[in-house]
């Protein structure tokens, strides 16, 4: 299993990223130990994130959120 900063090393991304993907729920993860615990991504995990989030495949495609603005109401 590998940590956050092993994650963010692997991707070539920061660790802010990592976490980024893993609050949003887009990278799957585990949580061990009391409170929040720490994270830890197993290969498996890691694998199928990068396989879900590869360009140019259509089920990656989301639409973009609905944004209201206040001030144009």
């Amino acid at each position: 299993m590998f940590t956050v900063n092993e994650v963010a090393v692997k991707l070539n991304v920061s660790r802010a990223t990592v976490y980024n993907a893993v609050e949003s729920g887009d990278l799957p993860h585990h949580r061990i130990g009391q409170g929040r615990g720490t994270i830890r991504i197993s290969e498996e995990q890691l694998k199928r994130f990068l396989e879900r989030n590869e360009m140019g495949r259509v089920d990656t495609l989301r639409p973009a959120p609905v944004v209201k603005l206040k001030h144009l109401s």
